[in-house]
């Protein structure tokens, strides 16, 4: 398996930690599929916005936007931090989680609708810190030296 491979795989840990979130954040104002559907206004537009609970053709598009997101940010992180050392793992993790924090609440916040309009700036902060140290964890693993080998008892 290539590098880019196992970092794909190893997103997983923070789409969970996205999606768990979400969900806590939507259980916290009793409105449990809301967030997820302001998170898919990205790709429904504000047909998304108004919708509080669970719908067929709205929430799993939102776990879908979630997915993807966290796919393309491990292979981005894969691509820049493919060197040995954890120290530039961790900066480099860390760098493009505070950049896209910045961009979404600089500049997507701009824009009516979606998660920039759903959660505060509190949220938002533990939200995306959370995703940078899932993200982190995952890369740690993905690029351990144990990833990939079979165990000999």
């Amino acid at each position: 398996m290539t590098r880019v491979t196992l970092a794909f795989a190893a997103t997983g840990i923070a789409a969970a930690i996205i999606l768990g979130m979400l969900l806590g954040l939507g259980r916290r104002y009793s409105t449990l599929w809301r967030p997820l559907n302001a998170a898919a206004h990205t790709v429904l537009g504000a047909r998304a916005d108004g919708v509080w609970g669970f719908q067929s053709d709205v929430t799993p598009t939102g776990v879908a936007v979630v997915l993807v997101v966290s796919a393309m940010t491990g292979i981005v992180i894969a691509l820049f931090a493919s060197s040995g050392r954890t120290v530039y793992r961790a900066m480099t993790t860390f760098g493009i989680g505070l950049v896209a924090y910045l961009v979404h609440v600089h500049i997507v916040a701009r824009t009516p609708g979606g998660l920039a309009a759903l959660l505060t700036i509190g949220e938002l902060r533990a939200l995306y810190a959370a995703v940078a140290i899932a993200l982190f964890i995952g890369m740690r693993y993905a690029f351990s030296s144990s990833v990939g080998t079979t165990r000999t008892y």
